[in-house]
C-alpha cells in the first residue's frame, strides 16, 4: 500500500511545484526578455523521474525498517 501511495502523491507535488516555479519564473523572465522561460523537456523529465524515485525511497526504506522492527519485537 505504501509503495502505491508515493507514485500517486509525487505527481501532485510535481504539478504544484511546476505551477509555483512557472508563476515565479514568468514574472522574472517577462520583464527583462519579453519571453517566457524555456525548460528543456529532457531535463524536466529527468527531474520528475528523480522526484518519483526519491519519493519511493523516502517511503519504502522507513516502512521496511518499521516492519522489520515489528517482526523482531512481535
Amino acid at each position: 500500500m505504501i509503495r502505491w501511495e508515493a507514485p500517486l502523491v509525487a505527481p501532485a507535488g510535481i504539478v504544484l511545484g511546476t505551477a509555483i516555479a512557472l508563476a515565479t519564473l514568468m514574472l522574472m523572465m517577462k520583464g527583462p526578455t519579453g519571453q517566457g522561460p524555456y525548460i528543456p523537456p529532457l531535463l524536466y523529465g529527468s527531474f520528475a523521474g528523480a522526484v518519483v524515485m526519491l519519493g519511493l525511497t523516502a517511503v519504502t526504506d522507513p516502512a521496511r525498517a518499521a516492519l522489520r522492527r515489528e517482526t523482531l519485537e512481535g
